[in-house]
C-alpha cells in the first residue's frame, strides 16, 4: 500500500511539473533588437533656383456616376534652391477645383494639391488639364473620368405601388 501511494505521488509530481515546466527556450534572452527610424526619402536637389516634380502627372478616376464629386491629390516636390510659392491656377471650366496651400513650399520639401472633379452634367469621358502657375513657371496635370448615368429608379405611389415612367 505504502508503494501505491508513493508511486501515485510521484506520478503526480512529475505531471505537475511538466504541466507548469517553463519552456527553455522562452528562458534564452533574446537579442535586442534596434528600433530603426524610418525616413523619408531623400530629395536630390537640381541646380535651378525654382524647381519642382509632381508625384504623378496623370489620375485616371475611372468610372463615376452622374452628380458623383471625385477628387485625387497631386503631390509637388520641390527639388530647386529657393522656395516655390503657388500663385495661381486655371481649369477648364467650374467642374474642376484645385485646393492648395499659400504657405511657400521650401527646398527638399513637399505640398498637396486636391484636384475635385463635380461630374454633374458631365456625362460620358472627360479628359480635363489643370494648370499651375508658381514663381518657377506653369505646370499642368491631367486627369480623366468617365461620367455614367445614374440607374433609373421608378417612383414608388402612397399606396406602396411602383409607378411606371414612359419614355419620351
Amino acid at each position: 500500500m505504502k508503494k501505491l501511494a508513493l508511486f501515485s505521488f510521484t506520478a503526480l509530481l512529475v505531471l505537475s511539473m511538466e504541466a507548469f515546466q517553463v519552456d527553455q527556450a522562452a528562458k534564452k534572452p533574446k537579442k535586442a533588437v534596434k528600433a530603426t527610424k524610418v525616413e523619408a526619402p531623400k530629395v536630390v536637389l537640381s541646380d535651378k533656383a525654382y524647381d519642382v516634380k509632381f508625384d504623378k502627372t496623370f489620375h485616371d478616376f475611372g468610372k463615376a456616376t452622374e452628380g458623383d464629386q471625385v477628387e485625387t491629390i497631386f503631390v509637388i516636390t520641390n527639388v530647386g534652391k529657393e522656395p516655390v510659392i503657388i500663385m495661381s491656377h486655371e481649369v477648364q471650366c467650374g467642374c474642376t477645383t484645385p485646393t492648395y496651400s499659400k504657405e511657400p513650399i521650401m527646398p527638399g520639401q513637399s505640398s498637396n494639391i486636391k484636384v475635385g472633379f463635380n461630374t454633374n452634367g458631365k456625362m460620358g469621358v472627360n479628359d480635363k488639364t489643370v494648370k499651375i502657375t508658381t514663381n518657377g513657371g506653369v505646370h499642368e496635370f491631367k486627369f480623366k473620368c468617365e461620367v455614367v448615368a445614374k440607374t433609373a429608379v421608378d417612383p414608388v405611389a402612397p399606396n406602396g405601388n411602383t409607378i411606371k415612367l414612359k419614355a419620351k
